[in-house]
C-alpha cells in the first residue's frame, strides 16, 4: 500500500523538478528516486519458493532512505536501540538547545554549519561539568541529536541531547550531579555559538558581527535551553531517542487530506499544546519537507564525553541494556519477525499449503544473482575439468606432442 506522501510525490515530483531546476540539491533528487522506487521489483528483489508446491514470492528491495517514511521509521528504531545500548546503567538528562529564528538562515545556506550545533552545545555542558572540580574535570556522557525541523514542519536548527546526571572525574569514578545551572549553560551555548559562527562565516563577517552584537543585547540571558525532562529507563531513553532520530519531517499520520492540489495538515503548537491546522499548495509542501534532507554523509547523530568512540571510560560502567539483550533486540529486527509482530502473520507462510517458503534467489535489475553464480560455477569448473583431462592425458602419453623425448 501506498502511503499519502509517496502519492504526493508521485504526482507532483515532476513538476515540482521542473519548476525548481537548478534550485534543489542534488542530494534531494537522490533521496526522492530512492524513495519513489521502495519496494519496486523493477529494481530488485529477494525471490522465494515453497518447495512443497512450487509458489514464489517475491519481496521488492527497500530504499532505506531516511526520507521514506517507511524506511526512516525502521531506520529510527535501529538507531534508538543502538544508542540506548551504548547508554551506562544511570539517570539522563533530555535537553534541547535552541537558536534564535535571526540565525536560522545560517545553517540553511551552509549545511555543514549544522555540525556546530551539537559541537557547541556539549561543549558548553562538559565545560560547566569540569568547572565543578577544577582538578576532577567530571566528564558526563552526550548523545547529541541533529533536528532542523520545528511541529509544524518549518525550518528551524536545534539540538537534542541525552546527558548523564553525573560525570567521571579523573580521581573519582563517579560523581552524581542532578542539578545543572541553566542561566550559566544558556550563557556558554550563546557565546560558544555565536563565536564558532563567526569563525566559519568569513564572507559576511562583517555583517554577522552587527548581528552577534544585537543578540547579546537582545537576549542577556543566552540562548534558551530546555532540560527538565528526565530519563530513568532503557524504555523512556529508546522512547525519547526515537522521537527524534532519522525520521522525516512530517509523519503519515499529520495529513488530513490530499486532493492532489492541496495538502491539509496539523500539527500541535509547543507554546500551549493546541492543535493547528495548515493547509499548503502541493508544491509549497513538498519544498516544504525537502528542506529537510540531510547532506550525504552527514551525520546528524554525535557522541562526546563518556559516549566518545576512543573515550578511556568506554568499559568502565555497567550499561542501561545488557549486551547480549541488545544484541538478541538486533537479530530480531529482521524483515520477517517484524512483519509477524506488527501483523501476527508470517510473510513466508505459503499462502497456497501453509508451508514455509525458503530463500530462493536475488533479482537486481532483472538479472538472476543465482543464475549469474551457476553460469561462473560452470565455467570455473569447466576450465578445471579441461586441465584435469589435460594432465591425465600427459601422464599417460596421450598428449605425445607435450612430452619431452626420452634418449637412450
Amino acid at each position: 500500500m501506498v502511503g499519502v506522501i509517496k502519492n504526493i510525490f508521485i504526482d507532483n515530483w515532476d513538476e515540482f523538478e521542473e519548476l525548481n531546476r537548478g534550485n534543489v540539491r542534488s542530494i534531494v533528487y537522490k533521496e526522492i528516486k530512492k524513495m519513489l522506487n521502495c519496494g519496486s521489483l523493477d529494481m530488485g528483489y529477494i525471490e522465494f519458493k515453497c518447495e512443497a508446491c512450487g509458489e514464489i514470492k517475491k519481496v521488492g528491495f527497500r530504499c532505506k532512505s531516511r526520507f521514506c517514511t517507511s524506511c526512516g521509521k525502521k531506520k529510527s528504531e535501529d538507531w534508538a536501540d543502538e544508542m540506548v545500548s551504548r547508554l551506562i546503567r544511570t539517570k539522563h538528562r533530555h535537553m534541547v538547545f535552541t537558536i534564535p529564528k535571526e540565525l536560522r538562515n545560517y545553517f540553511g545556506k551552509n549545511r555543514k554549519l549544522l555540525a556546530l550545533l551539537p559541537q557547541c552545545a556539549s561543549q558548553a555542558i562538559m565545560s560547566w561539568f569540569k568547572d565543578l572540580n577544577k582538578k576532577e574535570e567530571f566528564t558526563p556522557g552526550i548523545v547529541a541529536v541533529i533536528h532542523t525541523f520545528g511541529r509544524d514542519s518549518k525550518w528551524n536548527p536545534h539540538v537534542h541531547l541525552l546527558v548523564t546526571e553525573g560525570g567521571a572525574g579523573k580521581f573519582t569514578v563517579w560523581r552524581k550531579v542532578t542539578h545543572i545551572h541553566y542561566e550559566s549553560l544558556r550563557k556558554r551555548w550563546q557565546k560558544l555559538l555565536l563565536d564558532a559562527l563567526e569563525l566559519n562565516l568569513i564572507n559576511v563577517k562583517k555583517q554577522f558581527r552587527k548581528l552577534k552584537n544585537d543578540l547579546y543585547k537582545k537576549l542577556k540571558n543566552g540562548f534558551y535551553v530546555y532540560g527538565k525532562g528526565e530519563v530513568k529507563t532503557a524504555k523512556q531513553a529508546a522512547k525519547y531517542v526515537g522521537r527524534y532520530t532519522s525520521r522525516p519531517a512530517i509523519a503519515e499520520s499529520r495529513i488530513l487530506k490530499y486532493d492532489g492540489k492541496r495538502v491539509v495538515f496539523y500539527y500541535e503548537r509547543h507554546e500551549d499544546g493546541v492543535r493547528v491546522e495548515e493547509e499548503l499548495d502541493v508544491l509549497d509542501f513538498i519544498g516544504k519537507i525537502i528542506r529537510h534532507i540531510p547532506e550525504k554523509n552527514f551525520k546528524m547523530i554525535r557522541y562526546y564525553g563518556i559516549y566518545a568512540k576512543n573515550t578511556r571510560h568506554k568499559n568502565k560502567f555497567f550499561k542501561l541494556i545488557d549486551e547480549k539483550v541488545a544484541e538478541f533486540k538486533k537479530k530480531m529486527k529482521n524483515w520477517e519477525t517484524r512483519i509477524l509482530v506488527t501483523f501476527g502473520v508470517n510473510p513466508l507462510d505459503c499462502p497456497n499449503c501453509g508451508r514455509k517458503m525458503k530463500f530462493n534467489d536475488i533479482v537486481y535489475y532483472g538479472v538472476s544473482v543465482k543464475e549469474k553464480l551457476k553460469k561462473q560455477i560452470f565455467i570455473s569448473n569447466e576450465k578445471k575439468i579441461e586441465q584435469l583431462m589435460h594432465d591425465y592425458g600427459v601422464i599417460k602419453g596421450i598428449i605425445r606432442d607435450k612430452i619431452e623425448p626420452v634418449f637412450a
